[in-house]
C-alpha cells in the first residue's frame, strides 16, 4: 500500500513540476488577473506586523480557497529561515475541526493518536501534532509567539485541538529554530498567527453554523447520542477618530459525539506468546533459535467507548495602531472543553502456566481461561485562560524595540468511576484462536458459561480524582537597530526573556468491594445491563456492567471494604516549579539578494520538584502512605546555543536557504516527578504481573545539532515549488523503559513487577527530504480549468536511535517512536464566484509507535493510513454562503501491529468513523 502512495506521488510531481515550468509564460497577464479574480480585492493593510522579531509579513485577507493559497505562498517566500504555512479561510478552508487538523496539511507535518494499546481512553479523540518525526512534546506552540499553558497532565505538548480554527488566520511551522526564539523545538515551531482588525480596515461579522453526524455514534447502548453541532461569530472592526484602534471578538461553541469499538487482541507483551517443539514457553525473547516460528494468541481485549465532547471558548483582540512608529495588542481567551466518556471492556485471557495445545501455524487451544468485564465512566474537563499583551516602537534612529508578556492558566479535571466482574480461571473459561486473517479470532469453549452473569465476580469499585494544573508566565524584551524585515546592510538586536511555571498533579482514589448476604463477592447478576455488545466469537456476548446500580447498592451497604489507598493518593502527586532565563545576540546582513542571520543563546532551565517518596527506613504504620516521606527533587541546566541562516535570491523567482541551529528538549515534567506509581495486577496482563511507574530526576533534555537546505522556486503569485532536506544529530534522545523485574514485592504479596522509567539513550540521528507544490491554475490556463487550485506535499524521513536494553545491552532502532517514514498531503480546489469545492488527502505511513527494552519482539508499530475530506460551498445570497463537508470519508480505522516471527500480528483495531457537515457561513 506503501509503495502506491509513493510511486503515484513521485508521478505526479513531474507533471507538476512541469506545469510549473510553463508558468512564467503566462506570469505577465496572469499576476494582475490573480489579485482582479480572487473573490475579493486585497486590501492594503495599515502596517507590517511581526509575528516574531525575525521577520514581518503583510498581513493578507483570507476569504476562498485562492487568496488563502496566497497567503501561505507569501508567507513562505517573506520568512528568513524554512517555514512552512497555511492560511485560515474565514468561511472555512478546509473541512477540519481543530488546530490541530488543520496544521496538518503543512508540509512535515503529520497528525497521530496521542493513545493507543495500553492506554484506557479513545484513540480517535486527543491528536498531537508531530513535526518532521518528532512529537508534541518536543516541539513548541505559540500564539502570536508567545507560549501557551497545557492542560496534559504529563506531556509538554500544548493540547491545541481546544483551540478554535475561526480565531487564527494562518499557522507558521517554523522549520529552522532562531536565537531569538524558545530553543524547545527539536524540530520546529507552531506558531499560531490571531486576526487583526486591520487586516480587513472596516467592520466585518463572520457567523458560522453547522450540524453533522458521526457515522459511529449511537452505535451502543449506552446513549442516546445526538447530532453533532458547531457554531462560531467574529466581529471585527477599526474606530477611533483616526481609525488607528482595531477590535476583534471571536466565540465559538462545539458539540461532538462517537463511538468507538478498540479492539485490542495485541495491547499487551503477553499477547501473543512463543513456544518451542516440546510445547514449553521460551525463556528468552530476545533468542528466537528455539521456537517453533508459530505465535500463540493469549489474550483479547475489547473497549467500546461513547463520547460526547463539548468546546467553547470567547476571545478578544484590541489593537492600537496610530502608523508606522507604534504598534500595540492585548489579547484575551478563554477554551473549554468537556468531554462525557463511557468506557465498558470486555477481557478474555488464557492460563498460561495451564498448557498449550493442538497449535499449528495459526491455531491452537488453551486448556484454561477466564473472562473479565470492566465499566469505567471517565468526564474530563479541561480549561485555559490566557491574556497577551505586546509593543512594538521605533526609538528612532534605526532603532526598534518590542516588549511581549504572557500569562496563562490551565486545569485539568478528571474524574473515573470504575467497577470490575471477573471470572475464574478454568476449563469453562478455555478458548481456541485462530490467526489466518492475522488478527486473533477466539472461540470459547463454553458459551452458556462465559454468557452467564453468575459466572463474574466483583473484583473492585473505584472513585478516582485527578487533577492537574499549570500557570505559566512569560516575558521577553528585544531591541534592535536596522533590523526591521525591510532594513538593508548591516543589523544587530539583543533580547532576554523569563518564563515561570508552576505545574501540579493531584490524585486520590477511594474503593473496595461488595458482597452478598452470605459474606461472598456479589456476582453480575441483577447488576447487567440487558443490552449484549459482539465479541469476535458470535455466539459470546459482550456483557455490560451496570455500575449506577452497583455503586448505589455499596453505597447502602455503608461503603463496605474500603481499602486503605493512602499511598496511591500521593505517589503520584506532585509540585513542580520551572523557571527558564535566557538571553540572546543576533547580527544580520542583508542585501537586495543576500540576507544572513547569525545568533547566540544563553538559555537556562531551573527546576525543583517536592513530592512523596518510598522511604525503606519507614514501616508502613495505620496508613500504607507512612512509608512516604516528603521529597524534594531539582534539576538544572545550561546551554549555549549557536544559529546561523542564510538565504540568496538567484532572482526574483528563485531563492537558496540554508540554515544551522542547536536546540533542546526538555524532559516532560512528569519524568521528573513521579515518585512510585503502582498499577492493580488485573488491571495489566494479569493476576501476578503489576505496573509500576517511575520517574527519572537524572533526565537530561534532549540536544539536537539542526541543518537545513532548501532550494524554492516562486514562478508566479499563486504557485510555487520547494525542495528541502534536513539532518538532526540528537543527543540524549528521551524514551521510555519498560523492563520486567521478578519478586517485586507489594502489600506483602510477591509479583512480576512492569517498570516504566524515562531514561536517555545514547544517540539518535534523523534525516530526510520534504517537496512542496502549490498550483494556482489561473497563472497557466484559461476559463474553467483556471478555477482550480492545487496543493500538494510529500516528506520523507529516515530515523535511527541507539537504546539501552534491560540487560544494559544496547540496540540499534531504525526509526524514532512516532517517527513516520512517509508523509504526504494533497488538496484540489475549484472556485468561482458561486460555487466552490476542495477535496483533500492525507497520508501517514508506518512508524513504531513504543520500543520495548526487553525484546525488540514487544514493540508496537502504527500501520499507515490516510484519510480523504471534502468540502462544497454554494453561494446563495452576498455574502450567505451554505457549505457541505465531511471527514474521513473512507471511515479509515486506527492500527497497531506486532512485528512477530511469523509475520505483522494485530495489537489494535480502533474505529474512526466519518463524519458529515452541513451549515451556511454569512459574511457582512
Amino acid at each position: 500500500m506503501k509503495r502506491i502512495h509513493v510511486l503515484g506521488l513521485t508521478a505526479a510531481l513531474p507533471a507538476l513540476a512541469a506545469m510549473l515550468a510553463a508558468a512564467p509564460l503566462h506570469a505577465q497577464t496572469a499576476t494582475a488577473a490573480t489579485t482582479a479574480q480572487a473573490g475579493e480585492e486585497e486590501p492594503e493593510t495599515a502596517r507590517r506586523h511581526r509575528a516574531n522579531e525575525d521577520t514581518a509579513e503583510e498581513a493578507i485577507l483570507v476569504t476562498g480557497y485562492r487568496s488563502s493559497n496566497v497567503a501561505a505562498i507569501e508567507a513562505k517566500r517573506d520568512a528568513v529561515g524554512i517555514r512552512d504555512s497555511i492560511a485560515q479561510d474565514q468561511a472555512g478552508l478546509l473541512p477540519d475541526l481543530t488546530i490541530a487538523q488543520v496544521a496538518q496539511r503543512i508540509v512535515g507535518v503529520a497528525l497521530v493518536p496521542d493513545f493507543a494499546t495500553s492506554n484506557d481512553r479513545s484513540p480517535d479523540l486527543a491528536e498531537s501534532v508531530m513535526i518532521r518525526g518528532i512529537g508534541s512534546s518536543y516541539n513548541i506552540v505559540t500564539i502570536d509567539g508567545m507560549p501557551l499553558a497545557t492542560t496534559s497532565s504529563s506531556s509538554r505538548g500544548a493540547r491545541i485541538e481546544l483551540l478554535p480554527p475561526s480565531f487564527v488566520s494562518r499557522i507558521d511551522a517554523a522549520k529552522t529554530i532562531t536565537a531569538n526564539l524558545d530553543p524547545h523545538a527539536l524540530s520546529g515551531q507552531l506558531d499560531l498567527i490571531t486576526a487583526s482588525a486591520f487586516d480587513t480596515g472596516k467592520t466585518t461579522v463572520v457567523a458560522r453554523a453547522s450540524v453533522g453526524d458521526n457515522s459511529t455514534a449511537g452505535q451502543f447502548a449506552h446513549k442516546d447520542q445526538g447530532q453533532n453541532f458547531r457554531g462560531d461569530l467574529t466581529y471585527s472592526s477599526v474606530f477611533g477618530a483616526n481609525r488607528d484602534f482595531g477590535v476583534v471578538l471571536s466565540g465559538s461553541y462545539a458539540r461532538y459525539n462517537s463511538s468507538n469499538y478498540d479492539y485490542k487482541p495485541g495491547a499487551v507483551d503477553s499477547s501473543y506468546l512463543l513456544y518451542d517443539d516440546n510445547g514449553e514457553e521460551i525463556s528468552d525473547y530476545n533468542d528466537l533459535s528455539t521456537t517453533n516460528g508459530w505465535s500463540a494468541a493469549a489474550r483479547n481485549q475489547i473497549f467500546a467507548y461513547t463520547d460526547s465532547v463539548e468546546r467553547a471558548s470567547g476571545v478578544m483582540k484590541l489593537e492600537y495602531d496610530p502608523g508606522t512608529a507604534t504598534y500595540a495588542s492585548l489579547y484575551t481567551g478563554y477554551f473549554y472543553q468537556k468531554e462525557d466518556e463511557v468506557r465498558n471492556e470486555y477481557l478474555a485471557q488464557s492460563r498460561d502456566s495451564a498448557g498449550l495445545v493442538a497449535q499449528d501455524a495459526t491455531s491452537g487451544t488453551w486448556a484454561m481461561g477466564r473472562t473479565a468485564l470492566g465499566y469505567s465512566h471517565q468526564p474530563q474537563k479541561r480549561e485555559t485562560f490566557v491574556v497577551s499583551g505586546l509593543v512594538e516602537q521605533d526609538l528612532g534612529g534605526g532603532f526598534d524595540a518590542s516588549l511581549k508578556a504572557t500569562h496563562s492558566r490551565a486545569r485539568l479535571n478528571t474524574i473515573r468511576d470504575r467497577s470490575k466482574f471477573q471470572g475464574d480461571y478454568n476449563e469453562e473459561g478455555a478458548f481456541s484462536y485462530d490467526l489466518s486473517s492475522a488478527n486473533p479470532q477466539l472461540t470459547l469453549l463454553n458459551p452458556d458459561y462465559v454468557n452467564d452473569p453468575a459466572t463474574y465476580n466483583e473484583s473492585y469499585i473505584q472513585h478516582i480524582t485527578q487533577r492537574a494544573a499549570q500557570d505559566l508566565t512569560f516575558v521577553g524584551l528585544d531591541v534592535g537597530k536596522n533590523f526591521a524585515a525591510d532594513d538593508y546592510g548591516l543589523g544587530f538586536n539583543l533580547g532576554a526573556s523569563f518564563q515561570n511555571t508552576d505545574q501540579s498533579y493531584d490524585q486520590d482514589r477511594f474503593a473496595g468491594n461488595l458482597y452478598n448476604e452470605n459474606g461472598d463477592r456479589i456476582t453480575l447478576v441483577g447488576y447487567d445491563r440487558p443490552d449484549r455488545l459482539t465479541t469476535t466469537d458470535p455466539r459470546i456476548d459482550f456483557l455490560l456492567i451496570n455500575d449506577e446500580a452497583v455503586r448505589a447498592a455499596w453505597e447502602a451497604a455503608g461503603y463496605t471494604d474500603v481499602q486503605d489507598d493512602s499511598d496511591t493518593n500521593i505517589s503520584s502527586d506532585y509540585e513542580l516549579n520551572e523557571k527558564v532565563y535566557a538571553a540572546y545576540a543576533q547580527a544580520r546582513y542583508r542585501t537586495e539578494n543576500f540576507n544572513v542571520l547569525a545568533g547566540l543563546r544563553f538559555d537556562a532551565t531551573e527546576n525543583d520538584i517536592d513530592l512523596w517518596v518510598r522511604d525503606a527506613n519507614l514501616v508502613g504504620g495505620v496508613q500504607d502512605a507512612d512509608s512516604y516521606s516528603e521529597g524534594h527533587r531539582r534539576a538544572t541546566y545550561q546551554y549555549l546555543l549557536p544559529s546561523v541562516i542564510a538565504s540568496y535570491r538567484f532572482d526574483s523567482d528563485v531563492v537558496l536557504r540554508a540554515g544551522y541551529s542547536k536546540t533542546i528538549g526538555r524532559p516532560n515534567f512528569n519524568y521528573y516527578a513521579i515518585s512510585e506509581s503502582i498499577g492493580l495486577p488485573d488491571e495489566v496482563e494479569g493476576d501476578n504481573i503489576i505496573s509500576v511507574t517511575r520517574g527519572n530526576a537524572d533526565l537530561k533534555p534532549r540536544t539536537s545539532n539542526n541543518f537545513d537546505l532548501s532550494l524554492e522556486w516562486y514562478p508566479t503569485r499563486g504557485s510555487m515549488l520547494s525542495v528541502a532536506a534536513f539532518y538532526k544529530d540528537i543527543k540524549n534522545l528521551i524514551f521510555t523503559q519498560n523492563i520486567s523485574v521478578d519478586g517485586f514485592e507489594y502489600q506483602g504479596d510477591i509479583y512480576t513487577a512492569r517498570i516504566t522509567t524515562p531514561m536517555n539513550a545514547e544517540s539518535a540521528s534523523l534525516k530526510g527530504v520534504e517537496v512542496s507544490a502549490r498550483q494556482d491554475f489561473r497563472d497557466i490556463a484559461p476559463g474553467f480549468l483556471g478555477n482550480f487550485v492545487l496543493n500538494a506535499n510529500a516528506t520523507y524521513i529516515k530515523g535511527k536511535q541507539t537504546v539501552i536494553q534491560a540487560d544494559e545491552t544496547t540496540r540499534h532502532v531504525d526509526g524514532l517512536e512516532g517517527q513516520p517514514e512517509f508523509l504526504a498531503n494533497a488538496s484540489l480546489s475549484y472556485e468561482d464566484s458561486v460555487f466552490g469545492a476542495s477535496l483533500a488527502y492525507s497520508y501517514v505511513g508506518d512508524y513504531l509507535k513504543s520500543i520495548n527494552e526487553d525484546s525488540q519482539l514487544f514493540d508496537i508499530h502504527s500501520r499507515h493510513r490516510s484519510e480523504l475530506s471534502a468540502q462544497i460551498r454554494l453561494k446563495v445570497f452576498e455574502g450567505v454562503t451554505v457549505i457541505a463537508e465531511g471527514q474521513n470519508l473512507t471511515k479509515t480505522d486506527i492500527e497497531y501491529f506486532r512485528k512477530m516471527p511469523d509475520g505483522q500480528l494485530l495489537a489494535e483495531r480502533a474505529q474512526k468513523g466519518r463524519t458529515l457537515w452541513l451549515g451556511v457561513n454569512a459574511r457582512f
